[in-house]
């Protein structure tokens, strides 16, 4: 039987589609002041103010197609609107939503109003709570907290250790990779190795990764290649590995190490560690004082909103897709807008620059930064693009144009940002005795879909951005030199281990193999890794 509040004779039409407004305009407000405390964003700014115009507008029409439904079919929308605003501040996985979704439309179905009123009243308080922390501490964010759950003995540190400063730049390709045939980098390869061997390092152009995926590639070279694959699929982004041998080996030699990495690949639970922080891998704080104008940085903003969602999101890469003939338009993908690993990457290399005027004898510093990383957001002299001219891994740009972003971007990241880090180093006595190592994890990855069990490594291309990788070393006392050879990551770090972390690894010449994926992104077959054909011989 239908309650007395959906009845087409109640007489009470207008107060449910207003508690509708009421409900859904309180609960998108307080997810927006959600967000922008979580990312520590100033609230009082013209962009903040154009998000919440815009999400009124999105209340009333959706408030207006909820009093279109009534009498008789509201209750769905009801149950559907709130379980929006739930997944958007809890993140509901995607069997979860559907399933509360129709029990609170079950519930609408008999008191509609009294399941709006309680959502009003529940979102009411969030935002109080999310207005007053963000009024009250703007823009200044908690001390990070040491998120080590294995904390390393104080103690035992070897100061008569070199330090090792260990830098992981995500989605740095390799030497050969820079200029293999079909590749339009440019001179960036020459760039790279004038840049590394003038300060000392030793390079290997023929390094490569086993895996084209970081959550795959990380723990495969941090534990020698002993780690067990990956048997979760794709849509499980974070995992904490077991006890990786480089961090195993580096506690019994007496190092006190540090890491700060994302999240995705949690390394504080389970490593023997004396500091570890998980940072934000995108953060929209970044954006605040970007040079980016108003109406850019609430696009942002409103993306970064939809994609705490699944529903939004999959609803607003839905719409994107149609709108912009099936992704094959020139406007980058929707999803693709919320990500700001780039400028992320930026910000914490300048804080690990800082950090290192403290470093000791016998600490090693384990960073993974997302850089080179996409988005295309920089110039080579680190200038910001205005968002119009952002670019991504997988396009729409052309696969040339992606090629042109992504070495701006490194030579940017190279000349600025390494430079200062190294200069950094080179000003204290414990930082010119460090041991030096840059790498990548991956090729750059500018191409269409990804290398798989079901497409193969289908060009020279495609196995050099799938798995070429940087790797670069500085040992004092050793001279700058190119290392020739093919040498997978693991291969690298665990030669340098059996070296006792004091000199720069030269592991025996092995057949290069590398995995590829299923369509969960789990490895599945592991095969030869062909040649990464050069455009232009040696000399």
């Amino acid at each position: 039987m239908v309650s007395d509040d959906t009845a087409p004779n109640s007489g009470n039409e207008w107060s449910i589609s207003a508690l509708a407004l009421a409900a859904l305009t309180i609960g998108l407000f307080a997810m927006l002041a959600n967000l922008l405390n979580h990312h520590h964003y100033p609230l009082f700014r013209a962009e903040v103010g154009l998000v919440a115009l815009a999400l009124l507008a999105l209340a009333m029409g959706a408030a207006a197609l909820h009093r279109l439904a009534r009498p008789r079919l509201s209750f769905v929308l009801t149950g559907l609107y709130a379980a929006v605003l739930i997944d958007l501040g809890t993140d509901l996985p995607n069997m979860v939503f559907p399933v509360l979704a129709g029990v609170l439309a079950l519930a609408a179905w008999r008191w509609e109003a009294m399941v709006l009123k309680l959502n009003a009243a529940a979102f009411a308080s969030v935002l109080l709570f999310q207005v007053v922390d963000l009024v009250r501490a703007p823009g200044h964010p908690s001390a990070p907290r040491n998120e080590t759950k294995h904390l390393q003995d104080g103690t035992n540190r070897n100061r008569a250790l070199r330090p090792i400063v260990h830098l992981m730049l995500d989605s740095y390709i390799g030497f050969d990779g820079m200029s293999t045939q079909d590749t339009n980098f440019g001179d960036l390869r020459q760039q790279q190795e004038r840049f590394y061997l003038d300060r000392g390092f030793q390079i290997y152009p023929g390094a490569y990764s086993r895996h084209a995926k970081t959550i795959n590639s990380l723990p495969e070279f941090l534990s020698y290649g002993t780690a067990p694959q990956a048997t979760d699929p794709r849509n499980v982004q974070s995992f904490a590995p077991d006890p990786l041998a480089y961090f195993n080996d580096l506690d019994a030699a007496g190092y006190r190490t540090s890491v700060w990495a994302p999240s995705f690949v949690d390394l504080c639970p389970k490593q023997p560690l004396s500091w570890c922080e998980n940072y934000n891998r995108s953060d929209l704080a970044m954006i605040a004082d970007s040079g980016l104008s108003a109406p850019e940085r609430a696009w942002v903003i409103a993306a970064n909103l939809l994609e705490l969602s699944h529903f939004t999101s999959k609803l607003a890469g839905t719409i994107d897709l149609v709108v912009h003939g099936g992704g094959q338009g020139k406007r980058r993908h929707f999803y693709n807008v919320a990500k700001l690993y780039s400028l992320t990457g930026m910000a914490r290399i300048d804080a690990v620059t800082r950090d290192l005027a403290g470093l000791k004898p016998g600490e090693a510093r384990f960073v993974h930064l997302l850089l080179p990383h996409d988005p295309y957001v920089l110039d080579g002299d680190c200038k910001l693009l205005p968002l119009s001219g952002w670019g991504d891994e997988h396009g729409p740009m052309p696969l040339a144009q992606r090629d042109g972003a992504y070495a701006r971007q490194l030579r940017c990241v190279t000349e600025h940002q390494i430079a200062a880090l190294l200069k950094a180093l080179d000003a204290t006595e414990a930082g010119r005795q460090a041991i030096v190592i840059i790498q990548g994890d991956h090729g750059s990855r500018t191409f269409e879909g990804e290398p798989s069990v079901m497409s193969g490594l289908t060009s020279p291309r495609t196995a050099a951005i799938g798995y070429s990788a940087f790797f670069a070393v500085r040992v004092p006392g050793e001279p700058a030199a190119t290392i020739d050879g093919r040498y997978a990551l693991d291969e690298l770090l665990g030669n340098f281990a059996t070296g006792h972390f004091g000199k720069a690894p030269h592991p025996p010449n092995r057949a290069a193999e590398v995995w590829l994926l299923d369509a969960d992104w789990i490895p599945v077959k592991r095969v030869p890794l062909p040649p990464f054909v050069q455009k232009f011989p040696k000399n």
